[in-house]
C-alpha cells in the first residue's frame, strides 16, 4: 500500500510538474505574444501619429491652395472687369474718331467742291488777265529776291 501510495504520489507529482511546465511554457508563450502585440501596437501608434502629422500638413496645404485659388479667381475677375472697361473706352474712342473722320471728309469734300467751282469760274473768267498779271508778279518777285540775295552777300562779305 505504501508503495502504491508512493507511486501514486510520484505520478501525481510528475503530472503536476508536467502540468506546471506546460503552464509555464504557455505563460512564456503568452508573454512573448503579448510583447509582440505591444511592439506591433507601438509601431502602429507611431505610424498613426506620423500619418496624423502628414494629414495635418495636407490639410494646411489644401487650405493654402484654396486661398491661392480664390485670390487668383478674384484677380482674374478684376482683370476681366478692367479689360471690359478698357474695351468699352477703346470702342468709344474709335467711334468718336470714325465720326470725326467722316465729318472731316464731308467738310473737306464740301470745301474742295466749293473751291473747285469757284476756282474754275475764276480761271475761266480771268485767264487772259491772269497770265499777264502772273508774269508781272513773277518778274517783280524775282527782282526783289535778287536784291535780297545781293544784300545778304554784301553783309556776308563784310562779316
Amino acid at each position: 500500500i505504501c508503495s502504491y501510495l508512493t507511486e501514486d504520489e510520484q505520478r501525481t507529482s510528475m503530472a503536476s510538474q508536467k502540468s506546471l511546465q506546460q503552464l509555464t511554457a504557455e505563460k512564456e508563450q503568452a508573454l512573448a505574444d503579448l510583447n509582440s502585440v505591444e511592439r506591433s501596437l507601438s509601431d502602429l501608434f507611431r505610424r498613426y501619429e506620423n500619418l496624423k502629422g502628414v494629414l495635418e500638413g495636407f490639410k494646411k496645404n489644401e487650405e493654402a491652395l484654396k486661398k491661392c485659388a480664390q485670390d487668383y479667381l478674384a484677380r482674374v475677375r478684376q482683370e476681366e472687369q478692367r479689360y471690359q472697361a478698357l474695351k468699352i473706352h477703346a470702342e468709344e474712342k474709335l467711334d468718336k474718331f470714325k465720326l470725326t473722320l467722316s465729318q472731316s471728309k464731308q467738310w473737306d469734300l464740301g470745301v474742295k467742291g466749293a473751291y473747285c467751282g469757284k476756282s474754275c469760274f475764276e480761271t475761266e473768267a480771268g485767264l487772259p488777265h491772269l497770265e499777264s498779271t502772273t508774269l508781272k508778279t513773277n518778274n517783280q518777285e524775282i527782282e526783289e529776291l535778287t536784291k535780297i540775295c545781293d544784300e545778304l552777300i554784301a553783309k556776308m562779305g563784310k562779316a
